[in-house]
């Protein structure tokens, strides 16, 4: 073993440490010789190099190692830490700095980070061979090593050498501040602080930059553009030429008569620039100047407020504050001004037409007030023209005395002939005339005008009124001109007419086969078009609700810890970028992309409640990159929450069953699917917001009669139950990082994208609208007698509502048949009980009996054509189910409006509501089967048809048999069983 035995004097023991030194094995520890470890590696005695008791034999030992380790440390300028390392001490290292300074290009930078573009510690170390986590870690006996780094990048830092992009150009940006500020050029935004991108385009900075982006990232950039604008502000610096001529403008404002533009709302411009002689763009980019118009302007305005002579003025019998006679308008944001009634009247006067001309016009739109005021100006100063009118109108006002209304009349129509005279073709606009009498400041004279065609805004489109696209209509027109081939059809200018005889001859040319009926060749389309838009509305469901199913199978194999992603997201910032996107390509594997989508879908649920964050939202690129890879932002929160177009093919799948408003439709809640009393069937209950929040309930079957169609039911049950977890009640999907309500503009163009799928319906022009009316319109015509089954669809509380969505065409035609048959008819109701009214009706004994046998009393109040029937069997039989009449399937059912007829119904109708509580707490399904049709029956006829005319005088005289009859001691009420 060596040791002293061998190194046992003072020139032996030196020598092995210079060999230790030479081959890079001298061990040291926090800056100095490690004698512990020399002794115990190499053999020397326990404490013999660093003689810690002070033995006399070990003390030359100590002092051999003292001086050595001295030497060494002024040698290398202190700490030898790293002496076994090529730069391992501080002279070293400072020669490696020193050559690094001439050869910046050895320098490893970070690429990405906080220290983007700054010397990289850990590549530092790697490329230069220090070890590991010196340079980067707290190691004490390398703390010098890191002063001395960091000593140095700040002075690359400083010198604009190192850094981000922009930190690099700061000291070219300082010297190009220092110029412009020298030449008074510096560009000023309109917070009078130094224009960022003015000065950064300046340098290459692209037009889609964030220039705050820029400014957080380069912190030397920040204290720049800080250091210049609290510049600007101490100096009150401005790069602005027409400064210069703020003195001036000042002097202006202040002891001019000011000069308005047109409006007299706004300080004219053009007289300022001619003023000063300068050019508007000079006061225009000067914010000083344009600082001390508007505060003229808003002194200006004060004046613009009140009126002088009274406080206030009576209009429409109310006072009203006297705005003067140039009164401002905010609704309009204009003045009026009547300054010029002043001469020919005075001041009281002009200032009370101001006053009402205002109160008056706040209540118009803004494109007919101009009009408006030009007329009412003009009329006044033409009654003060003496030439214009011998009267004394004019003087009347100018006095405020009372005026003869035939005098005013006169001269109301005199200035009506003066326009026409003038202008045969003028729009008169005399109609503010007209409003300035009823708010009683003149006489009240209505205008003669052109009559106007009043639109029909009852009128509801259906889908068979829809209009043919542009690239249809030639194709329409030939058959249009072949119209006359069939049935002998001449279109009309109808409200309704020539769109359903389009829609007919349409179809005509591509089904022959449709039933020669109008009315059921349109019920036949009707049915077909809504179940094409059933079965499109349902393939965009059923491609949503596929995505999302899968989702649940993906969510199973996802393997990321969200509570660890959490914390990695909290402390994002502290740790480095290169453990941050390790973490990542764990969590997100780019090798396999189905764990990635898994474990993408449960943090996008977990951490973010299912609403998928973006950039924008997080300042985290990420985010895009990771959705780019599954097929964007929306096909991801498909997913995991509905799409705009599922919300809307649900919605669609609603209307089409239920008949329902599209406002309706887009309120609906998340629970809006309820249990029901009818089998099968599951209610939608929506609300009203037009009818003060009614509720409206739609009992709809759960299982669609047609495979190729989803039931509405089913598809806004399975929309409600993913619907995100936030405090709207409305369905919300997910659109541009949140979540949203589907919005009437937004339902309109899926459902367009909807009917666009079908080489069908792309064909004509349709919005959701005409699905309620179609409905309506169908159910009307599978029962067209009976308005109440639509009318409860509906919910409408009156039946000429309804009318508004079913009386269309082919309804129409349908009831002028029925009419047809019941004139046919009703002459044998009236003289029903005459025994000789075969004579009176000039017809022999035995037509007349055939057609008295046509018609029979139920005892309703109605009749029966004919109560012979054919069963499904085959068998002819007679009817007794006069429960059912309301709902005749046969179309056999008359009413006769004679006092008897109308008092059995007045009769019936009391015995409903009397019984109504205690049937439907028995029998609430039999009350809405049977009863419910036959009290919308009797409110029709009673309350809307026995109204007008001779009916209102019939349905007179029935109250009064049908209150003889219920007072009589003897009578008994019937009951609805």
């Amino acid at each position: 073993m060596a040791g002293l035995e061998t190194y046992n004097t003072p020139e032996k023991l030196r020598k092995f440490f210079q060999e230790l030194l030479s081959q890079n094995k001298l061990p040291t520890h926090k800056g100095k010789v490690a004698r512990s470890l020399i002794e115990k590696k190499y053999g020397f005695q326990h404490c013999s190099l660093s003689n810690y008791h002070g033995f006399d034999k070990y003390q030359w030992c100590k002092n051999v190692v003292d001086g050595f380790e001295n030497e060494l440390i002024e040698k290398e300028g202190g700490d030898i830490t790293g002496i076994n390392t090529e730069h391992g001490t501080p002279i070293r290292f400072r020669e490696l700095i020193d050559k690094l300074r001439e050869n910046i290009a050895d320098l490893p930078l970070a690429d990405q980070g906080n220290r983007s573009g700054r010397i990289s510690f850990s590549s530092f170390e790697k490329k230069f061979g220090f070890p590991a986590q010196s340079l980067v870690g707290k190691t004490e006996s390398w703390q010098w090593a890191r002063h001395m780094l960091n000593e140095f990048d700040e002075e690359l830092y400083e010198q604009g050498i190192t850094g981000t992009v922009w930190e690099r150009k700061v000291p070219d940006l300082r010297t190009y501040l220092e110029t412009l500020s020298e030449n008074n050029e510096l560009p000023i935004n309109e917070l009078g602080k130094l224009n960022r991108r003015a000065v950064m385009v300046h340098f290459g900075m692209p037009a889609n930059q964030s220039t705050s982006v820029a400014e957080t990232r380069a912190p030397k950039l920040k204290e720049l553009f800080a250091e210049y604008d609290e510049l600007i502000n101490k100096q009150n610096y401005s790069q602005y030429a027409g400064d210069k001529y703020k003195d001036a403008l000042s002097e202006i404002l202040q002891n001019s008569e000011l000069i308005l533009d047109s409006s007299s709302r706004v300080i004219s411009l053009k007289w300022l620039t001619d003023e000063l002689n300068v050019s508007k763009s000079t006061i225009r980019n000067s914010p000083n100047l344009m600082a001390l118009i508007e505060k003229r302007t808003k002194a200006l305005y004060e004046t613009q407020q009140r009126g002088t002579t009274k406080k206030s003025f009576n209009v429409y019998g109310a006072a009203n504050i006297n705005l003067g006679a140039t009164p401002y308008s905010e609704k309009h944001d204009r003045v009026y001004s009547f300054s010029s009634l002043i001469k020919l009247y005075n001041l009281e006067f002009a200032e009370k037409v101001g006053t009402t001309f205002i109160a008056i016009c706040n209540k118009a739109a803004t494109g007919t007030v101009k009009n408006k005021y030009f007329r009412i100006l003009h009329f006044f100063e033409w009654l003060a023209n003496s030439e214009n009118l011998d009267s004394n109108v004019a003087s009347l006002l100018r006095d405020n005395k009372k005026i003869n209304q035939a005098d005013f009349g006169r001269a109301c129509m005199a200035y009506r002939a003066a326009l026409l005279l003038e202008n045969p073709n003028t729009n008169l606009n005399t109609h503010i005339i007209t409003q300035f009498g009823d708010a009683r400041v003149i006489p009240k004279y209505t205008f003669l005008t052109k009559g106007r065609v009043n639109k029909d805004r009852g009128h509801r489109q259906s889908i068979l009124e829809a209009s043919i696209k542009k690239d249809e209509i030639e194709r329409v027109e030939e058959i249009l001109t072949d119209a006359a081939k069939y049935r002998g059809i001449e279109l009309s200018q109808g409200k309704d007419t020539k769109a359903f005889l389009e829609t007919l001859l349409f179809e005509k040319a591509n089904k022959p086969d449709l039933p020669e009926d109008l009315s059921q060749a349109m019920q036949e389309i009707t049915e077909s078009r809504l179940l094409e838009i059933q079965i499109q509305a349902s393939k965009i469901f059923r491609q949503w609700q596929k995505l999302h199913k899968e989702s649940a199978v993906l969510l199973d194999l996802a393997t990321v810890d969200c509570d660890e992603f959490r914390s990695m997201l909290e402390k994002r910032e502290s740790i480095s970028s290169y453990v941050w996107s390790q973490y990542i390509k764990d969590v997100f594997p780019i090798d396999d992309k189905q764990l990635a989508l898994a474990n993408l879908l449960t943090v996008i649920k977990e951490v973010y409640n299912s609403c998928p964050p973006n950039a924008a939202t997080t300042n985290m690129q990420m985010w895009n990159k990771k959705y780019q890879l599954f097929g964007g932002i929306e096909r991801v929160a498909s997913y995991l929450v509905p799409t705009r177009k599922a919300i809307s093919s649900a919605l669609t799948l609603y209307l089409c069953e239920s008949g329902a408003n599209v406002a309706v439709a887009l309120t609906l809640p998340k629970d809006c699917v309820r249990k029901s009393g009818v089998a099968q069937h599951k209610k939608v209950v929506g609300k009203k917001d037009r009818s003060f929040g009614k509720l409206i309930y739609d009992d709809l079957t759960v299982k669609s009669n047609n495979e190729e169609c989803v039931s509405a039911i089913n598809a806004l049950d399975y929309i409600c139950s993913v619907q995100p977890k936030i405090n709207d009640d409305t369905l919300q999907y997910y659109q541009k990082g949140a979540f949203q309500p589907l919005t009437e503009f937004a339902f309109r163009d899926e459902f367009k994208a909807i009917c666009n799928q079908s080489d069908y319906l792309k064909q004509f022009r349709l919005v959701p609208s005409m699905l309620r009316p179609t409905v309506l319109l169908n159910v009307q015509l599978k029962d067209p007698a009976n308005l109440g089954v639509a009318q409860l669809i509906a919910q409408h509380e009156s039946g000429s509502t309804t009318e508004g969505y079913t009386n269309k065409l082919p309804h129409r035609i349908q009831m002028e048949k029925d009419m047809l048959e019941f004139q046919q008819t009703i002459e044998v109701v009236m003289v029903y009980d005459d025994e000789k009214v075969h004579e009176k009706l000039d017809i022999d004994q035995k037509e007349w009996t055939d057609k008295k046998q046509k018609v029979e009393k139920t005892g309703w109040g109605v009749f029966c054509k004919s109560r012979e029937i054919i069963t499904e069997a085959g068998e002819k039989v007679k009817c007794s189910e006069v429960e059912n009449c309301v709902r005749c399937k046969h179309d056999r059912m008359l009413v006769s409006a004679d006092p008897i007829s109308i008092a059995d119904m007045i009769i019936w109708k009391t015995s409903l509501e009397k019984h109504e509580i205690d049937f439907t707490a028995k029998n609430m399904n039999k009350w809405t089967d049977i009863w419910v049709p036959w009290q919308a029956f009797f409110t029709v006829v009673l309350e809307e048809k026995m109204t007008r005319g001779k009916l209102s005088l019939i349905k007179k005289q029935a109250t009064e048999v049908a209150s003889q009859r219920m007072n009589d001691s003897n009578f008994v009420m019937p009951e609805p069983w």
